[in-house]
């Protein structure tokens, strides 16, 4: 089940896509085709398998609600050249990239409708750099040769971003240099229990995931302290080519933001442990392209002859 809450953002579009060709077909008689493509990296650890099973099933659940005769392709792309090629000829619809990525793409293709899926009710994280309370509070000096185990997952992808950034600031190499060493877990609770029982001497991890450890386990917010905080940011985002048909504009902007409020919407929130998907505005990615603009200026300017800052 664990897989399926990474699907959330696409599967909560794609009921928009399918409302959306209810009402552009009157009398059903077409039978449009959304071509859905994930960056591998915003799948996390979701198995594909999985993956493609879920997806069927919710299909036949909205298809045999909304009586419609709507077919969804599912592609997944290992690298930018090929979601690029994609998008150049037209053969994906929507999207599912890290933010990282999401800004090479939209220079080049026109991109609309940015959403995100909302949980703890909100589409930004916040990262956090986790200590023991007994341990000094000296920001990152206190890290330099330590044990730091990263959580990895959609939601995360940019707190490495983020952490190297702070280090780049400050005039310090980038994490794989300056930390003794980096361990990836794709479970939060586990990182935090990793720090809570001294196997590790720092967690980066999202706040709202500490917070459900400590609401979990109240003796992890008395032992563990959070060194550090990010703005608020967001690391996988979706969109769909702006020169998609006006009328799935149109009706994705209407109907997918109240998914919830159908008997069909609320459960594929609940399958898909999401709230509600929510547009993203402008301002609200502004700071995390901000971030991204600042980490490439920094690690270009920190980078010496041999390439590694």
């Amino acid at each position: 089940m664990g897989s399926l809450r990474l699907l959330g953002p696409l599967g909560l579009l794609l009921a928009g896509w399918l409302q959306a060709g209810a009402a552009a077909r009157p009398g059903g008689t077409a039978q449009p085709t959304v071509v859905i493509g994930f960056s591998s990296r915003a799948l996390g650890q979701a198995n594909r398998a999985d993956l493609t099973a879920a997806m069927k099933a919710w299909m036949q659940t909205i298809t045999r609600e909304r009586h419609l005769n709507v077919e969804a392709s599912l592609q997944v792309f290992e690298s930018m050249a090929d979601l690029e090629r994609a998008l150049r000829l037209e053969e994906v619809d929507v999207i599912s990239v890290p933010m990282d990525e999401l800004v090479v793409l939209e220079k080049s293709f026109p991109l609309a409708g940015y959403f995100a899926s909302q949980v703890h009710q909100k589409a930004t994280d916040q990262f956090v750099v986790l200590v023991r309370s007994d341990r000094p509070q000296k920001g990152l000096a206190s890290l330099r040769g330590a044990s730091v185990v990263i959580v990895e997952d959609p939601r995360t992808l940019l707190a490495p971003v983020w952490l190297d950034t702070e280090l780049l600031r400050r005039h310090l190499p980038v994490g794989t240099r300056y930390f003794g060493k980096q361990t990836v877990s794709v479970k939060p609770s586990l990182a935090v229990m990793s720090l809570f029982f001294r196997q590790a001497d720092a967690v980066l991890t999202t706040r709202s995931g500490f917070e459900t450890a400590c609401e979990l386990n109240p003796q992890l917010g008395k032992d563990l302290a959070i060194l550090m905080t990010s703005p608020d940011l967001l690391s996988t985002v979706g969109a769909y080519r702006a020169d998609a048909t006006s009328a799935s504009v149109a009706l994705y902007q209407r109907e997918t933001l109240k998914l919830g409020e159908t008997p069909a919407g609320k459960l594929i929130l609940t399958l898909f442990r999401a709230e509600a998907i929510v547009e993203v505005k402008e301002a609200e990615l502004r700071e995390t392209r901000a971030l991204l603009a600042e980490h490439a200026r920094l690690l270009a300017g920190a980078r010496p002859k041999d390439g590694n800052p």
